[in-house]
């Protein structure tokens, strides 16, 4: 008997934890296929972003934390997903981890990624005098950001 509780509270704090990378299969979000990026600095200005973005809509919606010097994760506090920010040599992907995802979590992750994605165009495109060679990231498509953008559900208003 002492043993079947033991196990009935073993799956309650299993059920309870944040998906990972190792728990599930992930699904592909999106994907912006790019000629070059300079992986440590593209990852600080999005890390940074993905910081101030943990408190939309609320305080402690969100956890962001680097897991390596190529991914940036994105926590819900109701730990029914994650997603995660990968910087490769010719892509950067969004990944999704979690078996069920709530509606408040894909909402939200709608919401955030709109945003990773004005960041990105930013760092493509914007601000006056960056030679291309130093831009942080570069495109393959001059529209992949857009096209990226289409697979994701509306704004916010």
């Amino acid at each position: 008997n002492n043993n079947n509780n033991n196990n009935n509270n073993n799956n309650n704090e299993i059920e309870n934890q944040q998906p990972s990378r190792d728990s599930t299969t992930p699904k592909r979000v999106l994907e912006i296929p790019v000629q070059s990026l300079k992986k440590g600095g593209l990852r600080f200005a999005l890390g940074l972003h993905l910081i101030g973005q943990q408190n939309t809509p609320d305080p402690g919606s969100w956890r962001a934390n680097q897991s390596s010097d190529t991914v940036l994760d994105m926590f819900f506090r109701d730990n029914s997903a994650m997603f995660s920010v990968v910087l490769e040599e010719s892509k950067i992907v969004v990944d999704r981890y979690g078996s069920r995802p709530s509606l408040p979590y894909m909402l939200q992750e709608s919401v955030i990624l709109h945003k990773v994605l004005d960041e990105l165009k930013e760092l493509a495109f914007g601000g006056e005098g960056i030679e291309e060679e130093n831009r942080l990231v570069r495109l393959e498509e001059r529209d992949g950001i857009e096209k990226a953008r289409e697979v994701l559900p509306a704004r916010s208003a």
